[in-house]
Parts: structure tokens; sequence; C-alpha cells
């Protein structure tokens, strides 16, 4: 049966959700302890007077599965660029087309911010 994913942008209460599939992916990778951002400050970060990033996150059933964190650099030759820092499905929403659809929604935001 197709899962109906939903690829919005990421709100303030997506955080927890959102560290929570970090932390899992540092766990798989072997380097849990190499996530040292502080909760508040990831929140800060994100969601504060000046964010510094910004995410879309795919979700199915009321819940986060996946997200796309990206950020904005600047090069003295190209002007503003889109870098993503991390796209990340959860291991039971894989081959399930929610990575290509937040790569979607990032190409649109590329497309609509001219970065």
């Amino acid at each position: 049966m197709p899962v109906s994913i939903i690829i919005r942008k990421a709100v303030k209460e997506d955080c927890a959700r959102m560290m929570e599939l970090i932390n899992e992916l540092a766990v798989y990778e072997k380097a849990p302890e190499q996530v040292t951002v502080d909760f508040n400050h990831f929140v800060e970060s994100g969601f504060g007077e000046m964010p510094v990033w910004w995410a879309f996150v795919a979700e199915v059933d009321g819940k986060v599965e996946g997200f796309a964190l990206w950020y904005i650099r600047y090069s003295t030759w190209k002007g503003q660029r889109m870098y993503l820092e991390d796209l990340l499905v959860t291991e039971k929403m894989r081959g399930k087309g929610a990575g290509k659809l937040l790569f979607d929604k990032l190409i649109v935001e590329c497309k609509e911010k001219k970065i």
C-alpha cells in the first residue's frame, strides 16, 4: 500500500524529533559522542531571531520520518548558495520516495530564492 508522505517546512515543534534522528544517525555511524550541539542552541539556531538554518520535514501519519536541513553560504564569486547539511530518512521509510520528495522541495526552494 502506498505511503502518504507530506513534505513541509520544519517548525519549532519538530526540533525534538529532528534531534532524535540526528542522534540515531550518529549511533549508526558509531559516533554518538560527536553530536555536541545543545538542544536549546539547535532550536535557537533554526527558530530564533536570526536563524542560520532551515529545514523541510517528511511527515507520515503525523510523525517526522525524515528531514533536509540547509543553510545559505556566500561565495565571493557566485553569491549566495544553498548548502545541504543533512538529508536523513528513517530506515523504515527508505525506498518509499521521501528522500526524492525532500530533494524536489529543495530544488523548488533554490529556484524561488535564486540560490
